[in-house]
């Protein structure tokens, strides 16, 4: 009968499935890099062959590694929620978080399997919207905890903690020509959005005209819009792709202000889940 699996080498195995690389995966499980290496090692050989390919660029699964991860995310998790339920101090409940729709993707990927790891008896539900929608769902009490973005300095969220900062700019599709004697052509999110506010607010400034011609709560139809040259948007400068280019000044268009990153929680709202979600997004998110 083969032996059976080591709990501490499925652990390993994913944090490595989850990072890519080994460093950061011995990092996260406060490991040396040669205990998840022999981590590694000793699993392979239970397993009877390699479950990852290894170059320069960090390491991907190989089809058994695949299989492996598929068959063993739900028997970790079950592990981890009933080692959880003899740890009376141990965070526990329903925690509805919400997320700016253009910081969902990497909270999705990076921090928030992170933390339903390490606390596996949080049931946690996400939703996203526009920052202007969540903070008043957060005030309605309808989420706990949210990230949005505002204007540097201008929070209106009690409480809010500013965990980061972002540059907005405007960009457009590499085709696109923006004569001065026409109305800016706009892609922007619905009301509630800071960077449309932001947009309109600092073409007023100048004078400039300008006129809508997308708009969507989602960031898809946003980038799209601009990748295809069809209109001008405002983007983190960390999401601008190869097929954008930044405005600026000679275009005709003015500077956007820094914007904050905040975290917050529904007012008079406290729990251990709050903290400990918070913490781990300030701790691993990055743009």
């Amino acid at each position: 009968m083969p032996p059976p699996l080591d709990i501490e080498l499925l652990r390993t195995f994913h944090a490595i499935a989850r990072f890519r690389q080994f460093r950061a995966a011995s990092l996260h499980l406060n490991r040396s890099p040669s205990a998840v290496s022999t981590h590694v090692r000793r699993l392979e050989e239970l397993a009877g062959r390699r479950l990852f390919d290894r170059d320069n660029q960090g390491v991907t699964l190989t089809p058994a590694g695949r299989s492996l991860l598929i068959q063993t995310v739900e028997f970790l998790q079950a592990h981890d929620r009933i080692v959880a339920s003899f740890d009376a101090s141990a965070a526990t409940g329903r925690l509805r978080f919400g997320v700016s729709e253009e910081y969902a993707h990497r909270l999705l990927r990076d921090a928030l399997p992170l933390f339903s790891a390490e606390h596996p008896a949080v049931e946690l539900e996400v939703e996203t919207g526009s920052s202007g929608e969540l903070a008043n769902r957060l005030e309605r009490g309808s989420l706990d905890l949210v990230v949005v973005v505002e204007p540097a300095g201008q929070s209106r969220q009690p409480g809010g903690t500013a965990f980061g900062t972002t540059q907005p700019v405007w960009v457009a599709g590499a085709g696109l020509h923006l004569p001065a004697d026409i109305p800016v052509p706009l892609a922007l999110h619905g009301s509630g959005c800071p960077y449309r506010a932001a947009a309109v607010d600092a073409l007023a400034a100048i004078g400039r005209s300008w006129r809508t011609v997308v708009t969507s709560s989602g960031s898809a139809a946003i980038e799209a819009a601009i990748e295809g040259g069809f209109a001008v948007g405002i983007l983190d400068r960390a999401r601008v792709t190869d097929a954008m280019r930044i405005l600026g000044q000679d275009d005709g268009l003015p500077v956007l202000p820094v914007h904050d990153l905040i975290i917050a929680r529904a007012p008079g709202a406290a729990g251990k889940a709050q903290d400990l979600l918070a913490g781990t997004i300030i701790r691993h998110f990055r743009l």
